[in-house]
């Protein structure tokens, strides 16, 4: 039970993940290692059962039972291991641990983003104005899309703020956070259970005693800017679902290929009745 517990640890399983990308291999040897599994694993069993069954129903139960093995996997990266509340086992595998889709991300909205974005983000603000909320660091419910949602701004800010003060020589590398600029404020808004929708305000920093000239000069000209952004919600689970379908359709062909055989072939012949003589 304890190896169960530590395995299911967060802490342990960043070590184990580490631990894994490191030993990855790739490029050539990576597939290389696939085809000659492959062949020895799936080759290996076709010819032990092709000399009791002949060579294609050999085939249709390897293939029937390969691909079965691959669904009940592909099903297991969709829910994960839950483990077993009676006997004290957690959880131990996650979901989506198999392929991954792209993961949730913010994308800004406007001024300068997509028109799709900007017409969502929009038509949402103006629907319900009220729904957003002031977040800070207090709200550790939101704390992971606070400081998503700040990061995607804080990489477009830099260039929007050296565009408007390209009159003092300012270029995207001088304007820093929190140096110059800082975020005086995010607000957040849900929408099927979830915060998609963000305005994160950026203005200039607090000025310092060691602040020089041009520095001085950049703070004062900063005015206060609005960035909005739109959660891209992903598709984690895509290639899963992918996978289910795939595997799910190969098993399926194998398994009716399997019963087809079975239902068409003839009996073997029986041998004729053995005669024992009998004497008079």
């Amino acid at each position: 039970m304890h190896v169960y517990a530590l395995t299911a640890s967060p802490l342990v399983q960043n070590v184990l993940q580490l631990a894994q990308e490191e030993q990855k291999t790739k490029g050539f040897k990576a597939v290389f290692g696939v085809v000659l599994m492959f062949t020895i694993l799936c080759g290996g069993v076709w010819m032990l059962l092709q000399s009791s069954f002949g060579p294609k129903q050999a085939y249709l139960i390897s293939g029937t039972a390969f691909w079965g093995s691959w669904l009940v996997l592909s099903l297991i990266w969709l829910v994960g291991v839950p483990g077993f509340g009676p006997l004290g086992i957690p959880r131990s595998t996650p979901k989506y641990y198999g392929p991954q889709g792209s993961e949730p991300r913010w994308e800004i909205a406007g001024p300068n983003g997509p028109a799709a974005l900007r017409s969502e983000f929009e038509e949402y603000e103006k629907a319900h104005a009220d729904d957003f909320i002031a977040v800070d660091d207090s709200v550790v419910a939101a704390a992971g899309d606070k400081s998503a949602a700040e990061a995607a701004a804080q990489e477009l800010i830099g260039e929007e703020y050296a565009v408007e003060l390209g009159a003092l020589g300012v270029g995207a590398a001088d304007i820093t956070v929190p140096t110059i600029i800082k975020v005086t404020g995010t607000e957040l808004a849900r929408e099927d259970g979830r915060y998609k929708y963000a305005r994160v305000t950026f203005g200039p920093a607090e000025a310092t005693a060691t602040d020089n000239e041009p520095t001085k000069a950049i703070k004062a000209a900063i005015k206060p800017k609005v960035v909005t952004l739109v959660l891209d919600t992903g598709s984690l689970a895509k290639p899963t679902y992918q996978a289910i379908l795939l595997f799910s359709l190969l098993f399926l062909l194998h398994l009716a290929g399997l019963v087809r055989y079975e239902l068409n072939r003839a009996p073997a012949p029986q041998g004729a009745p053995e005669r024992i003589p009998v004497s008079v």
